[in-house]
């Protein structure tokens, strides 16, 4: 089969498998429209893209064995896009608390009662807690600490990590006690790792009530 052929037929297929699909689409509820968002969007860019006829010819000839060709690469191309953002939301939420812009951009609810404000730390154990499977890239008043989902545990457990102030022959060990229960001031995500600044939680110092001088009387 030449190319131009084979491209004719590979549209010919193609197109066939679009309009079933948009008439398939045209039966469903919204609510399962929205829910087949994602796939309603693979689907339009692997026709556009197939249907351009811009990829090699083995490809299309492989593709050409299928009653619907276009469902085949439709359903590769979704699995291959599937990534857990869990962790980029995680981010953004918490940027979204720190930041704390969102109430001069965003209109309140009227009907919404906060509870009563807290000065309660975020702790280094909630942290942890919150985001069960992420590698934190820490900086500790005992020096740098690195732990994967499986080493977080374990300190969640009990168990003493090592800090490296600069280089890991001076590491000291740090206890889970002293770790977790640090505050963390500053945290950012970027590229599948949360880079972390903590430090130990101090009280508020209490002001001392001026020195009254008195007057003796002798």
């Amino acid at each position: 089969m030449q190319r131009e052929q084979m491209i004719d037929a590979f549209r010919e297929k193609l197109d066939r498998n679009w309009n079933d699909y948009l008439r398939e689409l045209d039966g469903l509820s919204k609510g399962v429209l929205i829910g087949k968002s994602d796939e309603i969007t693979a689907a339009r860019f692997v026709y556009n893209e197939l249907y351009g006829g811009g990829y090699p010819e083995d490809y299309m000839e492989y593709l050409l064995c299928f009653e619907n060709p276009l469902e085949v690469a439709r359903d590769q191309w979704i699995s291959e896009q599937s990534v857990d953002f869990s962790e980029e939301l995680n981010h953004a939420l918490w940027s979204l608390m720190d930041k704390g812009t969102a109430e001069q951009d965003y209109a309140l609810d009227p009907e919404y009662t906060p509870g009563p404000a807290t000065d309660k730390k975020n702790t280094v154990r909630e942290f942890i807690e919150h985001h069960p499977c992420a590698n934190l890239d820490m900086l500790t008043p005992g020096g740098s600490v690195y732990l994967t989902p499986e080493k977080a545990q374990l300190l969640l457990s009990g168990q003493s990590i090592m800090g490296h102030p600069g280089s890991p022959e001076y590491g000291r060990e740090i206890t889970a006690e002293e770790l977790l229960n640090q505050e963390v001031r500053r945290a950012s995500f970027s590229k599948g790792t949360w880079r972390i600044l903590s430090d130990y939680i101090r009280e508020p110092e209490q002001e001392q009530a001026p020195f009254e001088q008195g007057v003796t009387m002798c």
